[in-house]
């Protein structure tokens, strides 16, 4: 690269101007996708092409992780079909649009996520398959407002308030008996996010932890049951702010 000092008296300030600068210099060091799509335009032939494609890849794949969009992963896999980052960009995308299910909560996002992800990982196509499964019964679901209080963790009425517990009333609307129904309870932070998530049943006739025998007991239509749930260590941002969700059902 040559230098041209140009030695120019304004008002006694000295400019010095730089010419003939390499395109794929100015590329890195602006280093975003727009500044290396311009070099490779402006330069199909030229001798950075491969480094200039790299880095590229590795920005596109950065800025849909961090636009959280879908189409910003979409943009990344249509310019690199098939790219060395390709595997983590599919890995991204599917727990993209898992997590974006999740947030929606509806049947058609579960629905869209089990088509668009037929093999997705076990664990998210198992969890996917089961809330299509509840949103089929959900209609037929009355969820209470959730009520919260400070408790004491070993139902001490003369102990400290050393915990939160947690109620909602369920009423089964439908004309199926239920064998396992489950609600998930998630504590959000002050800008609504999800700090922590845990899940405990209303009826199961299995579950891993012992319960009551009352809950064992499959529930009927028409009847109401008030879900329950206690905890002490809840998240440091918690908001006092908590939900419910159901988040497995089976019926006889």
């Amino acid at each position: 690269m040559r230098v041209f000092l140009v030695m120019v008296g304004v008002s006694g300030v000295l400019l010095s101007l730089l010419g003939c600068s390499d395109p794929f210099v100015t590329a890195q060091s602006e280093d975003t996708v727009e500044a290396y799509e311009a070099y490779l335009a402006d330069n199909p032939d030229g001798r950075w092409v491969q480094e200039a494609n790299d880095r590229l890849e590795v920005l596109l794949l950065e800025k849909a992780k961090a636009d959280k969009t879908l189409a910003s992963y979409d943009a990344y896999l249509e310019r690199f079909p098939e790219g060395a980052l390709r595997d983590n960009a599919l890995e991204q995308r599917e727990e993209f649009l898992f997590r974006d299910a999740k947030t929606k909560n509806t049947l058609e996002a579960w629905k869209g996520f089990l088509e668009e992800y037929p093999k997705a990982k076990k664990r998210h196509r198992n969890f996917a398959t089961r809330m299509v499964q509840v949103h089929g019964y959900l209609p037929n679901l009355t969820i209470g407002e959730i009520r919260q209080k400070k408790v004491n963790m070993a139902e001490d009425p003369e102990g400290p308030l050393n915990g939160w517990g947690f109620w909602v009333d369920v009423t089964n609307n439908g004309t199926e008996t239920l064998t396992d129904l489950r609600l998930a309870i998630q504590h959000l932070s002050p800008e609504g996010g999800v700090l922590d998530e845990k899940e405990w049943a209303l009826v199961a006739a299995n579950w891993p932890t012992p319960v009551e025998e009352e809950r064992k007991e499959p529930m009927k239509p028409g009847e109401t049951r008030t879900w329950e749930w206690s905890q002490a260590d809840l998240p440091e941002r918690w908001d006092e702010k908590s939900r419910v969700y159901v988040s497995r059902i089976a019926m006889q």
